[in-house]
């Protein structure tokens, strides 16, 4: 449900900056210290008002009011290439005071000597689609607990910075060196089910620290060998802990939390004591046979080490030849210890506390082989050559126990028995298994070029995976499979006039066996493209991208596709006009039998539970997932995208447009309080810019956005999602 909604969340339309739009005529820049240096810088003020779902706006938007520098540049060239310390140098950014987005990139360069490029990305990513992991509470519990915000909302911060540095880039050796950062931190949340669906607290902090070290060696004319050395390291720094939601307090006056989940119409997180009206009466809980918890810790250090080695190559030196070809090879480790505590009831085991203790490690063992080569036979005909190998190998072990403490009476056992009523018993878990595979693939194609204005190609695909999996290491509990892939691809291109240009290609797999039984054993692709420029003002375009998937198995049936429409147009009859427009529609669907557990709550009817039948499929499925029905996913997202631009003069612009996404989709509905949600909603942006030359290298630039998010099925008991926000940007732009 959620693919269609992420899709739009990029906005393709945007007035908050002018780039892109008309700033003043380039200047010529200024000359000093032997160079020509060009620089700009952009600052405004954006205010928004916004009614409605703020969570949901700062889901998809995110911008908010205050100062902000939009954008700034500066260039320097050097006229002679005889920079002291640079010949070139160019360094932008956008989007700092505020924005959920800014970076900051540079390029510098001396002539034989080095290139450098750095960057620096600061990114929120702010997450609150309350649907996501939503219990649904009823409103006929008492109390009635709705839950309005998602359990699974983040909210984070990622810093990324990436620096490369080649020396001597024109020498026959070179060398190249390169690290990058990425800290993602911020509050994160989740929820875990121990007879209750707790709330848990996450704050996020991991760290990815990667290390890059490469030499090039120009061995021939146009051949070059190289070796590649990667150290990454990663750390894991996130610990769990039970956050606040529904907090009740103990006759004894402990305070406890109730999770989640509210039905006590069925029991959920507990029903009602005989003799009372509501769970929770002036704070305190009244029913002590209730599944809660009163604390919740899980203390986890992940750390992954993973060196890296590769060689590769590639050669034009003999006109009829092209080759490459990569080597690489890694061997990844990773520990982990880990200490999870719960104290509380868990009402199904009698379970007051628990205290899990261990440590797991696991390695990767990796190797990649890629080898590619172009044979040119004649001048219009050539063969192409791809191998392909990868095989890895993951050995693990986990060494872990567990300590619960149960209650002695099982029938007496409420979360006002004392621990010392309780008898503990420990639950050693050694465990001992890898999971390993190998994936060889072969493609060979002849490509002719029959004429200047069409040629065709076909090919053969061969391939074979094999899975192996060692619970224990003994060969006696081993599962292997082997999937052998064979695929026949096409594809022809052709330019009928000078201004059309044509391509279409075609692919089709079959695989003699499957992983899972949902997996599609025959695949066909499909991709077109038309480009048309039918004036010098005028540039056409047109896409088509079809991906269908099948299942024959009885128990599954599984039919799928993904079709994607897209058609591009700019058009600029007048150098005082301009139109763009876009329009993208895609198709997906899954369809398949499955096997499902559900009883209604009295009174409700669900069309899809009612019409099921018995599962046939073998135990344990038919006491487990006793119902079958065929089960459908559909969605249909069409995206429509218009820009107009007019300039009155030479100084004046103005471009107005917008995007419309409308998400139109279905499913089974397992839960009377379920809304489509973001199967079925529409999203608007319109946008208009007014941008004034000022002149002495100044421009006014005055930009609004709007935005509106609106679904088309009940709200569900949840906060309504439905917003509209207004933002408006002025700037002043100096080159």
């Amino acid at each position: 449900m959620l693919a269609g909604l992420m899709v739009s969340t990029s906005p393709i339309l945007s007035a908050q900056s002018s780039a892109g739009q008309n700033p003043p005529a380039e200047p010529e820049g200024l000359s000093g210290a032997g160079y020509v240096i060009h620089s700009s810088v952009e600052f405004g003020y954006r205010s928004s008002d916004l009614t409605g779902s703020t969570a949901m706006y700062d889901t998809l938007v995110n911008l908010q009011t205050g100062p902000r520098f939009l954008d700034e540049t500066l260039s320097m060239q050097s006229l002679d290439h005889q920079g002291i310390l640079f010949d070139n140098l160019n360094l932008n950014s956008f989007g700092w005071g505020g924005d959920p987005n800014n970076a900051l990139r540079l390029h510098a360069d001396k002539d034989k000597w080095y290139n450098f490029q750095g960057s620096f990305r600061r990114d929120q990513n702010f997450f609150d689609y309350d649907l996501l992991a939503n219990p649904l509470n009823p409103s006929t519990s008492t109390p009635s607990v709705p839950v309005e915000t998602s359990p699974h909302a983040f909210d984070t911060t990622r810093r990324m910075t990436d620096v490369d540095l080649a020396l001597f880039p024109q020498s026959r050796v070179t060398i190249r060196l390169g690290y990058s950062h990425n800290n993602m931190t911020g509050p994160v949340y989740s929820s875990i089910h121990e007879g209750t669906e707790a709330y848990l607290l996450q704050p996020w902090n991991t760290t990815l620290n990667a290390y890059r070290m490469a030499v090039d060696w120009k061995i021939a004319p146009r051949t070059v060998l190289s070796y590649d050395q990667f150290l990454n390291y990663f750390k894991g720094d996130t610990d769990t802990y039970l956050a606040p939601f529904q907090p009740a307090a103990l006759s004894s006056g402990t305070p406890v939390e109730l999770g989640l989940s509210w039905d006590t119409v069925n029991k959920e997180p507990c029903g009602l004591a005989k003799g009372t009206t509501t769970l929770i009466s002036n704070g305190v809980l009244t029913n002590p046979d209730c599944s809660a918890y009163t604390s919740y810790v899980r203390d986890q250090r992940i750390r992954t080490s993973g060196p890296v080695e590769r060689f590769s190559f590639r050669s034009g030196y003999f006109s009829w030849l092209d080759l490459v070809g990569a080597y690489s090879y890694s061997d990844a480790e990773m520990t982990t210890p880990l200490t999870e505590s719960f104290s509380g009831l868990i009402t199904r085991t009698s379970t007051l506390a628990f205290l899990g203790t261990g440590t797991a490690s696991a390695s990767r063992i990796s190797d990649n082989l890629d080898l590619g080569a172009t044979i040119r036979i004649t001048k219009h005909l050539r063969v192409i050559e791809k191998f392909y190998f990868w095989a890895f190998r993951i050995p693990q072990d986990g060494n872990f126990s567990e300590a619960d403490s149960d209650c002695t009476n099982t029938k007496a056992c409420t979360l006002l028995t004392p621990l010392s009523a309780t008898a503990v018993t420990t639950t050693p878990t050694l465990t001992l298994s890898s999971f390993n595979q190998n994936w060889k693939r072969n493609q060979t194609e002849l490509a002719w070029d029959l004429s200047a204005k069409f040629g065709a190609r076909i090919g053969y695909r061969y391939g074979d995976q094999v899975f192996d999996q060692f619970p224990t290491y003994t060969p006696s509990t081993e599962t292997s499979i082997t999937v052998h892939e064979q695929t026949g691809l096409a594809g022809v291109w052709a330019r009928p006039l000078h201004n059309l240009r044509l391509n279409f290609d075609a692919e089709h797999t079959n695989y003699d066996n499957v992983i899972v039984a949902m997996a599609p054993p025959k695949e066909s692709r499909y991709r077109a493209q038309a480009n048309y420029n039918p004036r010098q003002w005028a540039v056409l375009g047109a896409s088509l991208n079809i991906l269908e998937d099948a299942n024959a198995y009885s128990l599954t049936n599984y039919i799928g596709h993904s079709r994607n429409y897209g058609f591009t147009a700019a058009l600029t009859p007048r150098p005082l006009f301009g139109l763009d427009l876009a329009y993208n529609f895609n198709d997906v669907m899954q369809n398949a039998w499955v096997c499902f557990a559900d009883t209604p709550p009295t009174g409700v009817t669900l069309p899809f539970v009612t019409a099921a039948t018995a599962c046939p499929g073998p135990a344990p499925l038919p006491p487990s997932n006793p119902l079958l029905n065929y089960s459908y996913y559909n969605n249909h997202t069409q995206f429509g995208m218009a820009t107009l631009r007019f300039r009155f003069d030479k100084r004046t612009t103005v471009s107005a447009g917008g995007s419309i996404t409308n998400v139109d989709g279905s499913e089974p509905q397992f839960n009377v309080l379920q809304p489509l949600g973001s199967l079925q909603y529409r999203y608007y942006q319109p946008v208009a810019l007014l941008s004034v030359d000022l002149g002495h290298k100044l421009a006014w630039n005055s930009g609004w956005n709007y935005y509106q998010y609106n679904e088309y099925s009940f709200v569900g008991p949840t906060a309504p999602r439905y917003f509209h926000a207004n933002n408006v940007t002025e700037s002043l732009r100096s080159e």
